[in-house]
């Protein structure tokens, strides 16, 4: 299982929602993750896409684009929600106390390029 840490994505959208635990507080109960699910919930679909997109690739895990989003029953008190991605990767990601994402399942590995490539600036040939 690896750990994707989604703090400034999460941090960013959830501002609006009245801001969310500080990074490094582990010190929550599942109660005390409520108020962060709630607001999780309050986002849009396509907002809660990018929170959970950016858990899987921060946890090293390549995804192209979220397809679906299922709420699945709670482990330990702790929020689980199942990602499928079109590329057919399917993620479990679980809240944690201070809004850290575990994201686990069954992922398509990142692609790396061949060693030795070479990275053109946009626009050269």
């Amino acid at each position: 299982m690896k750990t994707g840490l989604a703090m400034a994505t999460l941090g960013l959208l959830l501002a609006a929602c009245g801001g969310g635990s500080a990074p490094g507080d582990n010190t929550a109960t599942p109660a005390a993750l409520a108020p962060m699910e709630a607001k999780i919930a309050a986002l849009t679909d396509a907002q809660r896409k990018t929170v959970f997109y950016k858990a899987i690739y921060d946890a090293d895990y390549e995804c192209g684009e979220i397809d679906k989003i299922e709420s699945k029953p709670r482990n330990d008190g702790k929020p689980v929600w199942v990602a499928t991605c079109d590329d057919l990767g399917e993620y479990v990601i679980t809240l944690q106390p201070g809004g850290i994402f575990t994201v686990s399942g069954v992922p398509q590995a990142r692609k790396r390029m061949p060693k030795g490539t070479k990275i053109l600036p946009v626009g050269t040939k």
